[in-house]
């Protein structure tokens, strides 16, 4: 079975081009400034960044990777839509791994999950934010499958796998061996994607569609949908109708995704997202996405340098 994302991924490749759009910071208000900060510093093990704003900014030694908001007075809300949860990316199999023995020392509940195509640790934030760890393993996956039999993802063996395996647990704390687990998270950990409750999947699909994202697998039985962006990974963003189809926005008194960053370097694809984006006093397209958080994308800087240029 190919895919829009499948496609986009090949021609992309051929042509030597980066993805589409990269994910840039994620803001999320919270309940409890200086709990959610010992959280997402003493749990995951991010570091404090310079943030111009209300809130505080964390990530890596090289970039922002989330920023806390003060001002919610409840956690995470079920039945709205909004984050379902955010996914960060880590480097290599050690540093997944070393994360899991972390979280395992911590005593967190964590729920380790094999997708085939990318490793995952999925946990929750003290408001409820959903939190996954993951690590990219594109190679590992040969084709989707959508026999009689229903949904399956073939892996490069040509084995037939659900998508949602458990993770082989002793196999993966191996490899945190020799590993500290109290260091800080690694320097190039990034934003991988983000999972979203929207109230129905086929404007969802339409709305990002139109920001550049490409249609992956659709799922309706299951309720969800994902999208990719160039990358041979091509679960980019994924949505889903699990707080019910027509769910309304999360209110601003509740713990949320406020805001969310995108970057682009296809000065063409910029041009066409301001069709439903308004300009800024940046130079950046805002706006309100269908999950009801606003979105900024900005073209990159070379980007915008060339253009400016031309």
């Amino acid at each position: 079975m190919d895919t829009d994302a499948l496609k986009l991924a090949r021609s992309l490749k051929a042509h030597g081009l980066p993805e589409r759009l990269t994910w840039g910071a994620v803001e999320l208000s919270v309940t409890d400034l200086d709990r959610a900060v010992q959280f997402w510093t003493g749990a995951l093990g991010f570091l404090p960044r310079p943030d111009p704003g209300t809130g505080v900014a964390l990530g890596t030694s090289e970039r922002t990777l989330v920023v806390l908001q003060p001002g919610a007075h409840r956690p995470v809300m079920n039945d709205v839509t909004g984050l379902y949860h955010v996914a960060f990316a880590v480097p290599s199999q050690e540093e997944f791994s070393r994360l899991l023995n972390r979280f395992k020392g911590l005593g967190l509940r964590v729920s380790p999950v094999d997708h085939t195509m990318s490793k995952a640790i999925y946990l929750n934030d003290p408001d409820g934010h959903g939190i996954e760890i993951a690590l990219e393993t594109p190679e590992r996956f040969a084709r989707f499958d959508n026999s009689s039999y229903g949904f399956a993802m073939i892996d490069s063996e040509g084995r037939f796998r659900s998508g949602r395996d458990p993770l082989d647990l002793k196999a993966e704390l191996a490899a945190a061996a020799g590993t500290d687990p109290s260091a800080p998270i690694a320097s190039e950990t990034v934003v991988a994607h983000m999972h979203l409750h929207v109230p129905d999947l086929e404007p969802g699909l339409d709305w990002f569609e139109g920001l550049g994202f490409a249609r992956n697998l659709a799922l309706p039985s299951m309720g969800m949908a994902d999208m990719g962006a160039g990358a041979a990974y091509t679960h980019r963003l994924a949505l889903n109708i699990w707080a019910g189809r027509g769910a309304p926005p999360a209110p601003d008194h509740s713990a949320r995704l406020v805001r969310y960053h995108l970057t682009t370097s296809d000065a063409a694809l910029f041009r066409q997202a301001s069709r439903r984006l308004r300009h800024d006093a940046h130079g950046n397209l805002s706006g309100c996405d269908p999950a009801g958080a606003t979105l900024t994308l900005a073209l990159s800087p070379t980007t915008r340098t060339d253009r400016d240029a031309a």
